[in-house]
């Protein structure tokens, strides 16, 4: 197996929300052969926590007792498996100056977390890193969705998304309309549809070639696919699409040049149901 990550870091923000977190990210440190990282990150701000973890001397009540929430995630990890090798760390920072700080430079790192609206999407904007993001807990997802574009690097991430889950039917699916990004605003990237450009004559010529292009990674691949049709607009067209099929989880490039500029990212993200794999390459 091609192996991209070089290590698996689960991210927690919600101590009581954890299971599910820490069974995938078992599964993923065995699969890649690797120690189990678990980075704790305490937002004051945004989560609450109980009493019980706060230190019991009068003089720190306000103080996170790092031993008791250590402890409860190590007991959770030795329940799923007692064998894993695991490192948990603890943090009351922000969780994007958390996730910076833990990984030290090393963009090969795969870290799985819960869906938080604010927080991942500062994490997309800011960080080069791979997320498994859970938003229905499919822990072997049956069917997978791969948004596309045509560019050098997609073929990679379709053998890496084959290799994770070899078990998992792959459907492949390209909107031939996004192009290079225009102007950002807000921290987000405007998308300009390449049929603003063109004449329709060059519309068509540059549809067709495109549809032969992603008739052949089908074939290359041999997955299913769908070449969208202009129907209803950008976006819309996509997100009609997705929200049709059965799928436990949405693999996409966060940082392609084309199409999956943050804008997209999170419009799918809010408004998608699947769980999401979001790879950097």
């Amino acid at each position: 197996m091609f192996r991209i990550f070089e290590r698996v870091v689960v991210l927690i923000n919600d101590i009581e929300n954890i299971d599910d977190l820490l069974k995938k990210g078992v599964e993923f440190a065995n699969q890649h052969k690797k120690k189990l990282e678990v980075l704790f990150v305490h937002e004051k701000s945004v989560f609450s926590i109980s009493d019980y973890f706060f230190s019991s001397h009068s003089n720190k009540k306000d103080k996170l007792d790092i031993d008791k929430v250590k402890n409860k995630i190590q007991n959770h990890i030795y329940n799923i498996d007692s064998s894993i090798e695991s490192d948990i760390f603890i943090s009351e920072e922000t969780t994007l100056n958390s996730v910076l700080t833990h990984a030290k430079d090393n963009r090969n790192i795969l870290f799985i977390s819960n869906y938080e609206k604010k927080i991942t999407q500062k994490l997309l904007q800011k960080t080069l890193f791979s997320y498994l993001i859970f938003k229905n807990n499919s822990f072997t997802p049956h069917n997978i969705l791969m948004p596309i574009t045509l560019e050098e690097g997609t073929k990679d991430d379709i053998k890496l998304t084959k290799d994770i889950f070899p078990k998992s039917s792959i459907e492949i699916v390209h909107d031939y309309r996004y192009k290079v990004p225009a102007v950002e605003s807000d921290g987000l990237i405007s998308i300009i549809p390449v049929v603003s450009h063109m004449d329709k004559e060059l519309h068509i010529k540059t549809k067709e070639k495109e549809k032969n292009i992603f008739e052949k990674y089908k074939k290359e691949f041999n997955v299913q696919g769908s070449f969208i049709e202009e129907k209803k607009g950008l976006n819309i067209d996509l997100l009609d699409y997705i929200e049709k099929r059965d799928t436990d989880l949405i693999v996409i490039h966060h940082q392609d040049e084309e199409m999956f500029v943050p804008s997209v990212t999170f419009n799918l993200l809010d408004e998608v149901s699947s769980d999401f794999l979001i790879l950097n390459r």
